[in-house]
């Protein structure tokens, strides 16, 4: 039952069918930009279903609160009292001094003279001040 068509007939159907082709890969792509369009689709879900948005972000939120707690750790004993208290101030005080005197006598051991620190380091000569 191979029948053939006229030529025209043919061209005519032909068309016809890529017309109809056509409309329906159109149709296709529209569906899939919808459903690949997140941001509308999820503005489109928040004005039609406010509320179980509302109740869903509160109850993920309240599950990700349980889960990600810190545990609570044991309570901390103070040792020492004031004596230690006083020792700890002391050390405090002091740092910034002995940050000085480090400082100090590492320059002076790169220098090249270990155990004395440079009462006046000599000047550039661009540094000296000349009288007008």
């Amino acid at each position: 039952m191979d029948r053939k068509l006229p030529p025209i007939q043919e061209i005519e159907r032909l068309i016809r069918l890529s017309a109809a082709s056509r409309s329906c890969l159109t149709s296709e792509a529209i569906t899939l930009r919808q459903r690949l369009d997140f941001p509308t689709r999820i503005r489109t879900s928040l004005k039609s279903h406010p509320t179980a948005w509302l109740f869903g972000s509160i109850a993920s939120g309240f599950v990700a609160s349980l889960m990600f707690r810190r545990k609570s750790a044991a309570p901390k004993t103070k040792r020492g009292g004031l004596v230690v208290t006083l020792l700890g101030l002391a050390l405090t005080a002091a740092r910034p001094f002995a940050k000085v005197w480090l400082a100090d006598h590492m320059k002076s051991y790169l220098i090249g003279r270990p155990g004395t620190v440079p009462a006046n380091p000599p000047r550039r000569q661009s540094e000296s001040v000349h009288p007008i």
